[in-house]
């Protein structure tokens, strides 16, 4: 069963629009309540150290890392590296989606 909150899903990658880290890309990590996110990115917000983002102040992409969505679920160990990469080949899919697309 997949965890959603408005829709969101572990491992859906967001796009910080506020805050000192605005533009800063993240996966959703966890879920707090109904208006705010814990997020990782693998190098600042490692997986032993969520960021707590108000969901107000991310872009959400419609990209996933199905991998690391799975995982969690699985409650499976996810290393920082596998978080970093995964963010870079959403990042990049979306840059291409945008090329045929627009």
């Amino acid at each position: 069963m997949i965890v959603t909150v408005d829709g969101l899903r572990q491992g859906q990658l967001v796009r910080s629009i506020a805050g000192r880290d605005k533009g800063q890309y993240y996966l959703i990590w966890d879920f707090i309540g109904d208006k705010y996110i814990e997020v990782v990115d693998g190098i600042k917000h490692p997986v032993n150290k969520p960021k707590k983002k108000n969901l107000k102040h991310v872009r959400v992409t419609m990209v996933v890392a199905t991998q690391i969505e799975e995982a969690i679920l699985k409650s499976e160990r996810i290393t920082d590296s596998q978080i970093a990469t995964a963010i870079k080949e959403r990042i990049n899919e979306l840059e291409e989606g945008d090329r045929f697309h627009g």
